[in-house]
């Protein structure tokens, strides 16, 4: 009956971790490594479909994407995206995805 309430409370506080922050305590089977070579950086405002727009000019150029993650800025005003891509998209992807929406406020490249 006490390992039951330890794994059912063990259990509890994994969702709690997860719900709070996105994260899975004692995770074992995350990739520590991707094939990611860069990751696109794209600042924003927080608006509806600005990420929709950016994906979907990366998938026009068949560019994977490995990892990525969206943090939103104090006020819901602003945000970055932070995407890790399996190949660097050329100067004229990132022109794309520049000119893909007016909340677009900067892209950058950095190499892994």
């Amino acid at each position: 009956e006490q390992a039951q309430e330890a794994i059912a409370a063990e259990t509890v506080r994994i969702i709690r971790t997860f719900q709070q922050t996105g994260q899975v305590p004692n995770v074992v089977n995350l990739a520590r490594t991707t094939p990611a070579t860069c990751m696109l950086v794209v600042r924003h405002l927080d608006r509806p479909g600005v990420l929709a727009g950016v994906l979907d000019r990366i998938r026009l150029a068949e560019i994977n994407v490995q990892e990525m993650e969206n943090i939103i800025f104090e006020g819901a005003q602003a945000a970055v995206a932070r995407i890790h891509l399996e190949t660097a998209p050329g100067p004229d992807v990132i022109a794309q995805i520049q000119a893909s929406s007016p909340h677009i406020l900067e892209v950058s490249l950095i190499a892994l």
